[in-house]
């Protein structure tokens, strides 16, 4: 096994490693009792045999032990299993004929010893260790001279026997049923997983879904802000065909100057459409919220409409995925852009400021408003008030979902005819040590 790798052990080897820890204490338990009548109580001819055998449970057990950490095998846990049973079912006869035989105060661990078989091992292999118990037993009476020769102790012998057998039928039907519930639980837990799994592929498709959406919506506005600048390197490359002496310094510089504006658009659609790392980062809010301004700003009717932002200065850093929130940001602008289209004096301001527990977003517009009946559905999946063709009705499903997972939440406020604000609520980023202390 490669090292910081840990593998969960089965169910067989964590029942094996709990005998194994009972054993102790029986092992225990016989050393103190041997050497308790032997030295004091005097209740049995044979004391020093039950310390020896005391000892020799603790030793066994601590072979079992090491044995236990290095199965690795069903079939060895199996085996393992069969010769605890078979040393237990041994040194238990030997006790039972050393301290009173069928009418031993230990007689009833055999009833015991029928369970540990039956959740150890297959049907009849318990029934089997039943019968051993049995013949065990009868063998040990028969050499300490103890068999029962009235019908009361026959009765009683038979009597063990039955209780042996029923144990064991008892306790292996309770066992196949727990087996049998635990294996479907792990089917289920298996589907559970593939469900899971499915369900996340299908959750990074549909943010993506989302993004190409925005991407569209901001089609017009993505080509104008790229053909100007193409256009004005046309002009210039014209002029410097015309005029070849004109090339200089400042020539070269204007050049540039269009090429970075270019490059900073297309960078731009770029961080949109790729995936959003998992991983949360450290970063100025109002940082987050002008990027995805200047993102907007390529949407043609945020320019016609313009976008007021009202970013506070009380606003500090934010632990967050940066993508993740650009994206949301996007959505609620671009949703804002929506409602004010049909108004005569669109107002669309996004604004920053501290809160009790945080850093707040808004973004506020004085559109159509949500009708209250629709309030309480705003972030259902698949939900939405525009016309057909116009929403996918995911957008605000998305955004509550990747709130959520910073750590934020999302509300929003509304009246037909005033107009709607979104609100995003995240948490402040976690101040350092250094500047704790210098604080």
């Amino acid at each position: 096994m490669r090292p910081g790798i840990s593998v969960t052990p089965s169910p067989l080897a964590r029942q094996l490693a709990w005998f194994i820890r009972l054993r102790w204490i029986a092992g225990a338990m016989a050393i103190a009792a041997g050497a308790t009548d032997r030295l004091s109580l005097h209740f049995y001819p044979h004391p020093l045999v039950i310390l020896l055998i005391g000892g020799c449970v603790l030793i066994y057990n601590a072979l079992m032990q090491r044995f236990l950490r290095r199965a690795k095998s069903g079939r060895a846990l199996l085996g393992l299993a069969e010769i605890q049973m078979g040393l237990d079912l041994i040194c238990l006869s030997i006790m039972i004929g050393c301290t009173g035989g069928i009418r031993s105060p230990i007689l009833s661990l055999f009833v015991l010893h029928m369970v540990f078989a039956s959740l150890l091992l297959s049907p009849i292999r318990a029934y089997l260790s039943s019968a051993a118990a049995v013949m065990l037993l009868l063998a040990a009476l028969w050499v300490t001279k103890q068999m029962p020769r009235d019908l009361s102790g026959a009765l009683g012998l038979c009597g063990l026997t039955l209780t042996l057998v029923l144990t064991v039928t008892l306790t292996s039907r309770i066992t196949l049923d727990l087996r049998r519930k635990r294996r479907r639980l792990m089917r289920q837990n298996r589907r559970i997983r593939a469900m899971a799994r499915s369900l996340r592929r299908h959750q990074r498709a549909m943010v993506r879904q989302e993004k190409m959406v925005a991407m569209g919506q901001m089609a017009t506005g993505v080509a104008h802000e790229i053909t100007n600048p193409l256009a004005s390197m046309d002009s210039l490359l014209q002029l410097a065909q015309r005029n070849p002496e004109r090339m200089n310094a400042d020539f070269v510089a204007k050049l540039r100057a269009q090429i970075d504006r270019i490059t900073a658009t297309i960078r731009q659609m770029r961080s949109l459409a790729h995936p959003a790392p998992d991983d949360k980062q450290q970063i100025a809010l109002n940082e987050l919220v002008g990027q995805a301004v200047e993102m907007v700003r390529m949407d043609s009717r945020a320019k016609r409409l313009g976008i007021q932002t009202e970013l506070s200065t009380d606003v500090g850093l934010v632990t967050v995925q940066p993508q993740a929130i650009v994206q949301v940001i996007i959505n609620l602008l671009l949703n804002a852009m929506d409602a004010v289209a049909e108004v005569s004096e669109p107002r669309l301001t996004i604004r920053t400021r501290r809160g009790e527990d945080g850093y707040r977003i808004e973004v506020a517009d004085n559109g159509t408003g949500i009708a209250a009946h629709h309030m309480n559905r705003i972030f259902e999946p698949f939900f939405t008030t525009k016309p057909v063709g116009k929403g996918t009705g995911l957008g605000l499903s998305i955004s509550y979902n990747l709130i959520r997972r910073q750590g934020g939440q999302i509300d929003v406020e509304s009246k037909p005819g005033v107009g709607t604000t979104f609100t995003i609520q995240l948490p402040r980023a976690p101040a350092s040590r250094k500047a704790a202390l210098t604080s």
